[in-house]
């Protein structure tokens, strides 16, 4: 065998030389590659060129003898430990070095991430809100995070849950008051409460209330005008009552509440103001009328009217003394007034007659009105009743007192408009008292009694 036909052996067999990803794979560590090398590295190893020579075809005899005759012949360098597969086996140590380091990189930031601890966004809010309520922030400063967005969802979730428990807080108190509210009603409701307060609330024969009982006796005895006068109204409450039982008629009742008030001339009495209230109640004529009465003989005190006394003298009958203060457009007058009061029961109605007269000391004036109360059923339901008010108001005339024009006049005009204003104000708000405490009724059912309130 010549020296050519051993070289060209030669290089036929260096062609088995294995590709560089292989020899990645079995000098380097598996445990490594299978966590660090990426698909993309191994194409970007693989596409490089490879130095596999591809074997020469064996030169005839005769073409090498005769080329070798013409030109010399050039000798080939024979493979040492520094030739390029020394070089590229240096390349591949490099690479794996690089990238055993680039994985031990990225294992120590994964164990950093997994000590921290990094929370999902809503459960760091959650965390965050609730450690700021028990006033701590070591979590806050580790979680922080320097986008604005954060912060404000964190600001806007804290005011979410300020507002939730305030509502919470809100709603517990509105139901607490409910329950204080119900207990309370089943408390006024039991009967054995009540027991006793129509004997304190009512004025009974020769008793009057405390508050004026020790004027009672004082003003009653001492005082023989006064006992004249009402002596002259009981006789005046009698004939009324006769007059107006002559004269009634039952009346087309309007189920609405109302309240009129007139003014007219009267061939006798002058100048005369006119009051009509309607005011219906959701009970019957007896309890329409036991409310009536209690509200009328029950004291009670008032900015511009102080009552002396109040007391009963005779079964269904009362007597007031009171002073009243009426403001006029020159100011304050004061009145001094005596009421007496008179009830008839009757089979299906009830009538109240009152009669009052008032005086001005400082003008030697006196104004008297002359008033029927009827409680009646209703048209509409039998169960229900409907109470009618009819009063006069008009100045009185003494054939023996001197008064003079001018005081005339201004009794007319002036101190009688001020009195109409406040008997108005007076009968709207015992229309809605009267409506209200019949409301309260509980009427009885057959298994149930009643209950007043």
């Amino acid at each position: 065998m010549s020296l050519e036909e051993a070289l060209a052996f030669i290089d036929g067999c260096e062609v088995q030389d294995q590709s560089p990803t292989e020899t990645l794979v079995e000098n380097g560590p598996r445990h490594s590659l299978s966590e660090v090398v990426t698909p993309a590295e191994l194409l970007r190893v693989s596409s490089k060129p490879t130095t596999r020579r591809r074997p020469k075809p064996q030169r005839k005899t005769s073409e090498s003898s005769s080329s070798s005759d013409d030109k010399p012949t050039k000798k080939r360098r024979t493979r040492s430990a520094n030739s390029s597969s020394t070089r590229l086996q240096q390349r591949k140590r490099a690479e794996i070095r690089a990238l055993r380091e680039q994985a031990q990189e990225l294992e120590t930031q994964v164990e950093l991430l997994k000590k921290n601890r990094f929370l999902p966004a809503d459960v760091a809010l959650e965390v965050t809100a609730e450690l700021e309520e028990e006033g701590t922030d070591a979590l806050v400063a580790s979680q922080k995070t320097p986008s604005n967005w954060h912060e404000m969802a964190v600001r806007q979730y804290r005011e979410r849950l300020v507002s939730e428990k305030t509502n919470r807080r809100l709603k517990s108190i509105l139901e607490n008051q409910e329950k204080v509210n119900g207990a309370l009603n089943r408390l006024l409701q039991k009967r054995s409460i009540l027991t006793g307060m129509e004997f304190v609330l009512s004025a009974q024969p020769g008793m009057e209330p405390s508050l004026v009982a020790a004027e009672s006796s004082t003003e009653s005895a001492g005082n023989d005008g006064n006992k004249k006068v009402l002596a002259e109204l009981e006789t005046l409450v009698q004939g009324l009552y006769k007059e107006w039982k002559a004269k009634f008629h039952s009346p087309t009742q309007s189920p609405a509440i109302s309240c009129d008030m007139r003014t007219k001339e009267d061939p006798q009495r002058g100048k005369m103001i006119e009051f009509i209230t309607t005011t219906p109640m959701s009970c019957p004529v007896k309890k329409a009328g036991e409310i009536l009465w209690k509200e009328l003989t029950t004291y009670r005190e008032y900015p511009d009217k102080v009552y002396k006394y109040m007391k009963c003298t005779k079964p269904n009958s009362h007597e007031k003394n009171f002073d009243m203060n009426v403001r006029t457009p020159s100011g304050m007058l004061e009145l001094n007034g005596l009421q007496y009061m008179q009830k008839y029961d009757e089979e299906d109605r009830t009538v109240f007659v009152v009669t009052e007269r008032m005086t001005v000391p400082s003008k030697n004036i006196e104004f008297r009105d002359e008033c029927w109360m009827t409680v009646t059923p209703s048209s509409t339901d039998a169960k229900t009743s409907v109470v009618e008010i009819f009063l006069q108001l008009y100045m009185g005339r003494e054939e023996e007192s001197q008064v003079s024009p001018e005081d005339i006049s201004y009794a007319q005009n002036t101190v009688m408009a001020s009195l109409g204003n406040a008997y108005r104000k007076f009968f709207q708000a015992e229309q809605n008292t009267l409506m209200d405490k019949a409301w309260r009724i509980v009427l009885p059912c057959p298994s149930k009694l009643g209950v007043i309130v």
